[in-house]
């Protein structure tokens, strides 16, 4: 019994530091990742950049024909903003309308951007627009731009402009 209340000691502290601490609502643009990859966009006018967890994909085994960008900023805690596009079925650059319900299962979504606002995008409902600037596979090279609109689980939408993703192997 008392290893036990020594395993959730740390738990129920953390919990109460959670509650007891305000957290910020407003992202601010992080320094860019030093690799040269990039993910960094406008959400409702404010700057912001993913500080880690920058990947893309171009044709990844297993996914038809997928390109997927992702990144993410802040803490690796329960309050990291996640950012993710992935398109399907896309065999060369251009102009790719993502929008909720479409045939090909396009999704685009940010988790977290406060507390109240967890989830914008993805079965919530989105309407990006995305250009594929550069694709190649092997290796990965992968340059998009995107902008466009996803709704806030809170009903409220989310302005995403001047979308901008770099990354390569």
């Amino acid at each position: 019994m008392r290893h036990v209340l020594w395993m959730l000691l740390p738990l129920l502290a953390a919990c109460q530091s959670e509650s007891a601490s305000p957290v910020s609502t407003v992202a601010l643009a992080a320094p860019a990742a030093a690799s040269g990859d990039y993910l960094r966009m406008k959400v409702d006018g404010v700057a912001w950049e993913a500080d880690h967890d920058i990947f893309g994909a171009v044709h990844p085994k297993g996914y038809d024909k997928a390109v997927l960008i992702a990144g993410s900023f802040g803490p690796k805690d329960a309050s990291e903003q996640a950012f993710n596009i992935n398109l399907y079925d896309i065999n060369a650059a251009g102009n790719y309308p993502v929008q909720t319900g479409n045939p090909k299962l396009h999704v685009a979504q940010l988790a977290n951007l406060t507390p109240e606002r967890f989830l914008s995008g993805g079965p919530m409902g989105f309407d990006m627009r995305v250009e594929i600037v550069e694709m190649q596979a092997m290796p990965t090279r992968l340059t998009v731009r995107f902008e466009g609109t996803l709704m806030g689980n809170d009903n409220h939408p989310v302005n995403v402009t001047d979308g901008e993703f770099s990354y390569s192997e």
